[in-house]
């Protein structure tokens, strides 16, 4: 992100004014590593203003749930039917901003479970010991840890298209030499890539 704001303060502005969000879309589909952040950058200050109505939730997680929307909604769009992106993502903003609302106030009527609560029937056994010691990876947890990985957003992960594509390959169970194969780039491309994306979910897991 910031790359690309100083591209837009200090080089030249013409990328990012003369193209429409249409553009952007279409180089976002095409593997463009900017265009989705260009797209963010453009549109931030209307996402805010219309979270901003909604002063009862937390805009935070709001924000990142409409920036994930965002690229979601930007890899679908198809102009064929719906010429204008703005407006049909707004759209989908606010039935989201519903449902996240309707869920928020179900979540905050459930009550929460102490682990060290002891277990329906079993006084003697609590929830902390049922779940056991998972401080060594078995085959079960790997295979979690895949389901896991694959729901994972680029947006919350702060990945680029290739990255997000890197993942995807990661978890099909390919090697760095089939990735470069299938992504048709050199297999240095590929491996800084993939070093980016080990830091960007370590960082992601450590929080």
């Amino acid at each position: 992100m910031f790359k690309v704001l100083t591209f837009i303060l200090f080089e030249t502005e013409e990328r990012y004014e003369t193209k429409s969000d249409e553009q952007l879309i279409t180089e976002l589909k095409a593997g463009d590593e900017q265009a989705f952040e260009l797209l963010v950058v453009r549109m931030r200050m209307l996402i805010l203003t219309y979270l901003s109505r909604h002063r009862a939730i937390d805009n935070d997680d709001l924000y990142q749930e409409a920036l994930i929307l965002l690229y979601h909604t930007a890899i679908d769009y198809d102009r064929a039917k719906c010429d204008t992106f703005k407006p049909y993502y707004l759209r989908l903003l606010q039935y989201r901003i519903i449902d996240w609302i309707r869920k928020e106030q179900n979540r905050l009527k459930i009550p929460l479970i102490s682990l060290d609560a002891p277990l329906s029937g079993d006084k003697e056994r609590t929830l902390t010991e049922e779940l056991g010691d998972y401080t060594q990876a078995s085959p079960e947890s790997v295979s979690i840890y895949n389901e896991l990985s694959a729901q994972l957003d680029p947006v919350t992960l702060g990945l680029s298209p290739l990255e997000y594509r890197m993942a995807k390959h990661l978890i099909a169970g390919r090697t760095l030499e089939e990735i470069s194969a299938c992504e048709d780039r050199d297999e240095r491309i590929i491996r800084n890539a993939y070093h980016r994306l080990k830091q960007k979910v370590l960082g992601h897991l450590m929080r």
